[in-house]
């Protein structure tokens, strides 16, 4: 039994013996910067910070001072679940670091040569899941919690050249490490009938009772390589293009299941291939008053590979029935308040969920009520001309229904920046 069918949902563990499967490296996009994000994500065409060695490092070219960049972000999601009609609520709250690292501009007679180096978050791993109730197929009550915690991020060297007055082009080379941390508790009790008034009487021996424990953790490690290009054409328009290489992540991970006396543990290796991702963007800025920009991101997932079988029924063909390409789309913009060096943004994205179902075969398909929607709003302000200080705040989530289980995530994102420029 394998990791990636316990990930997320968790839908079928919850309802049948069956495990599902989904592989938790797909999509997950994290955000990364408090101005990128208060534009809601807009930034492919934009990339004027340290943030560009993810977004589009040919935007490092822009850059002409020396650059310290730190931020945090803080993450939270709020699940409610119902079960058969029963309600189950929830949350996490994780508090993690945003991008790290310096942007060293060398001195040239002619155009721009820029270097950066650090850290960028990548994928977001956090998320909560649990049911309580009386399955009506099985007259069993159930009560159980899930929860993933952890993300992948990029370790990168990055550098961008002008290549013409109105092009620039550059890249980013970058160790890709992290881990998740699995937890998941279940309690099954079988009842004389379908009905709450057994439960109490199950808590006093009356009926048989089952619980299970599973926790794994996965460490992750790879390589990739983004390269990107900008162009500046007339009236302050950019237009901005990134391609991100197929990353293979070697997989290393520590399980352990526990059901009633009984309990087992693994330790092994995989791999999971993913497909290219395609970006691009538009922005139209007005110096010293407004930008607007345009992006999106694409990838499709149906090319995800494992280099073997992970388990018996569980092949590449998988991908391809139970995945869909998907194309991320962001919109936003920044404002120069009057008076004051501040700026105020907001925007919108939109985050399709790629995992279509069924987890397993003749299993119920993902039902999407509501896509991943979140609207964005944002503050910077920039002190001596030397520090610039920004703020974030994401708001959004999903609904989706499978079988008799209807889930709905409500996802708060926080970001705080501080950039340092000499």
């Amino acid at each position: 039994m394998r990791k990636f069918w316990l990930l997320t949902v968790l839908v079928s563990l919850w309802t049948s013996p069956a495990f599902p499967w989904e592989e938790i490296t797909i999509g997950r996009f994290a955000g990364l910067g408090a101005r990128a994000m208060g534009m809601g994500g807009a930034y492919i065409a934009v990339a004027e910070d340290f943030t560009a060695t993810y977004w589009n490092p040919a935007g490092l070219a822009q850059i002409r001072r020396f650059e310290l960049y730190g931020g945090i972000c803080q993450r939270q999601d709020a699940a409610t679940v119902h079960f058969y009609g029963t309600p189950w609520h929830n949350r996490i709250t994780r508090t993690s670091s945003d991008p790290l690292g310096i942007v060293l501009p060398v001195p040239t007679y002619r155009g721009s040569l820029v270097f950066s180096a650090g850290y960028t978050p990548v994928k977001a791993f956090d998320e909560v899941f649990g049911i309580k109730g009386i399955s009506q197929d099985t007259g069993q009550y159930k009560e159980g919690r899930a929860e993933d915690e952890g993300g992948l991020g990029m370790y990168a060297i990055a550098g961008a050249i002008d290549v013409s007055p109105s092009t620039s082009l550059g890249a980013a080379v970058g160790l890709w490490k992290g881990s998740n941390a699995f937890s998941k508790r279940l309690l099954i009790r079988n009842l004389k009938s379908n009905s709450w008034s057994d439960i109490k009487s199950s808590q006093e021996g009356d009926t048989s009772e089952v619980r299970y424990r599973l926790e794994f953790k996965d460490e992750y490690s790879s390589f990739g390589i983004r390269v990107g290009a900008l162009f500046r054409g007339p009236g302050g328009l950019r237009v901005g293009l990134a391609v991100l290489s197929p990353v293979q992540y070697k997989v290393e991970e520590e399980w352990e299941e526990v059901q009633g006396d009984s309990s087992d543990s693994w330790v092994y290796s995989y791999h999971v291939r993913l497909p290219w991702v395609f970006d691009g963007g538009l922005s139209w800025t007005v110096p010293g008053l407004v930008t607007v920009g345009l992006g999106f991101s694409y990838s499709d997932w149906t090319q995800t590979r494992y280099d073997e079988a992970p388990e018996e029924g569980i092949t590449n063909e998988d991908f391809r029935r139970r995945y869909q390409a998907t194309t991320r789309f962001h919109i936003g913009g920044e404002v120069l308040l009057p008076f004051v060096p501040v700026r105020v943004r907001g925007g919108y994205y939109q985050d399709p969920l790629p995992f279509l179902g069924p987890r397993e075969e003749r299993g119920p398909k993902v039902e999407i009520r509501d896509q991943r929607d979140y609207w964005t709003f944002g503050m910077g302000v920039l002190i001596d001309r030397v520090l610039a200080l920004d703020l974030a705040y994401v708001r959004g989530g999903f609904t989706q229904k499978e079988g008799d289980i209807t889930e709905r995530h409500e996802q708060t994102r926080i970001f705080l920046s501080a950039a340092y420029r000499f």
